[in-house]
């Protein structure tokens, strides 16, 4: 199917024809190639020079209900040298409002060319590399020609459900990775391949994978298993278990960006199981005490992270709701357990941790996975034989700057580079889980969770971005497929 594309868009780039398989069919008059950087927030510091810029100003700084940062500019002291004064809003050790930060990033968007709108790249007709631009409120797309490598800057990738983890972060994943141990097994596991083979061609869910398994062979839903189906079972456990929870909770069920962000309203219910005990888990029970008075919110995590418990957003909430210090009482943190598969009671609450809720948000983790930016290219790459591979980019000082994919086939290669807080999520689809750990394990040495900050936080984003910037002009980007000396 052919969908049409206007022949000359508000900025003079000419029209094309894109197709579902991924290809672009353009007319006799070809567009100028532009420089294109797709996504921004503090990443848009990496923006190239004179590249346009197109970004759905989505995340937490324009959509956000929180008025204020985690941080106060003390913590943020830094980002002064790249334009942003902390201390022109806040006192010392206040908080830093929300407002500030997004009007400085809309300066910083408004310094180029740039579009409202989000953007995906494809492969024309004639093999060459475009993108195919959304603008905000507009019916139709716009077709423009790359210049060079193309910069993404996605920001945090989708949250996880419970009991998952970020390397099978969807079914899909997850029933990929059975498959293809499965097959390995070699003949002893050849009835159960096919049979799931033949489930998810008909579209089959997490259930009917674990009927199959169990109608086949019952033996792989042991859970002392130690073969390598056991992780991707489990994962699919408890994607059955988050859709079971879907409908039989009698209230709402979500992940705390969906809180934080405003799409769901945080008076559906008063009371509330956040699981996770990162910095957005706090911002998910900030999200949930600040817009419903009555709402009384219990955090379950192993443990509260080093970060987080060092934001002023920590201090803040356990002074204002943890009754231990002084608070009111609507706030309660359990830890010493991972959260795990979602348990629904027989009334329809929600349980987790020895709690039980009317209502539940998710952010335990995020996924490992493709921007979506370049789901054309990998099946632009993969229809055709080719290969979807990746590579780790630094400085000359060893700074890591963020990825590069590599999207080969028929003899052709395109590359993209993602920077910002999504780098720090190695696709599993691309990386090995050993190098993806190893470049978590950098970014807690590169910045010190004492500073209240992780690497996916405003500043440290910030500050990835301006060094790749300032290594593209200088000309020192290194590219590596391993970790370099002295990170490894």
């Amino acid at each position: 199917m052919h969908v049409p594309l206007p022949r000359v868009g508000a900025h003079g780039y000419c029209g094309h024809m894109i197709t579902e398989a991924g290809d672009t069919k353009m007319p006799e008059k070809i567009s100028t190639a532009v420089r294109i950087m797709i996504g921004g927030g503090p990443a848009v510091l990496a923006r190239p020079a004179g590249a346009l810029l197109v970004d759905d100003r989505g995340g937490p700084f324009h959509r956000g209900v929180l008025a204020d940062l985690g941080h106060t500019p003390d913590q943020l002291r830094h980002l002064n040298a790249l334009g942003f004064d902390p201390y022109a809003y806040a006192a010392p050790a206040e908080r830093v409002p929300t407002l500030a930060v997004r009007l400085w990033l809309d300066r910083l968007a408004a310094s180029g060319p740039v579009i409202d709108g989000a953007a995906e790249l494809a492969v024309d007709m004639e093999r060459r590399l475009v993108a195919a631009i959304h603008p905000t409120g507009a019916a139709e797309r716009l077709i423009v020609d790359v210049d060079g490598i193309p910069t993404l800057a996605p920001g945090l990738p989708a949250q996880l459900a419970p009991g998952t983890g970020p390397a099978l972060h969807s079914f899909d994943r997850a029933a990929g990775v059975l498959l293809a141990e499965l097959v390995g097994m070699g003949p002893a596991a050849g009835e159960a391949a096919a049979a799931l083979v033949d489930v998810l061609d008909r579209r089959g869910g997490p259930a009917d994978v674990l009927a199959l398994l169990d109608r086949v062979d019952p033996a792989l839903l042991d859970p002392a298993l130690l073969a390598p189906v056991g992780a991707p079972i489990e994962a699919i456990r408890a994607f059955a278990a988050f859709l079971r929870a879907s409908e039989d909770g009698a209230g709402p069920l979500c992940f705390g960006d969906e809180l934080v962000h405003g799409r769901i309203a945080a008076t559906l219910a008063d009371s509330w199981i956040v699981a996770g005990g990162g910095d957005h888990a706090l911002a998910t029970a900030e999200a949930l005490l600040a817009g419903n008075p009555a709402a009384r919110v219990t955090v379950v995590a192993a443990s509260i992270g080093t970060a987080a418990a060092n934001t002023a957003r920590y201090f803040e909430l356990r002074r204002r709701h943890v009754a231990d210090d002084g608070g009111d009482g609507r706030l309660e943190f359990r830890t010493g357990a991972e959260p795990g598969a979602m348990t629904v009671t027989r009334t329809g609450r929600y349980a987790e941790g020895g709690v039980e809720a009317d209502g539940y948000a998710a952010a335990a983790g995020r996924a490992r996975t493709l921007p979506l930016a370049v789901g054309r290219l990998v099946r632009w790459a993969r229809e055709r034989r080719g290969q979807v591979t990746g590579s780790l980019l630094f400085d000359a000082d060893r700074q890591y700057l963020g990825y590069r994919l590599h999207f080969a086939a028929e003899g052709l290669l395109h590359q993209v580079d993602v920077t910002g807080a999504a780098s720090w999520f190695l696709p599993a689809e691309v990386f090995a889980v050993e190098l993806a750990r190893q470049v978590e394990l950098m970014g807690e040495r590169a910045v010190p969770p004492e500073s209240g900050s992780a690497p996916t936080d405003l500043g440290p984003v910030a500050e990835q971005a301006a060094r790749l910037a300032a290594a593209r002009q200088r000309g020192t980007v290194r590219e590596t497929r391993t970790m370099p000396e002295g990170w490894a």
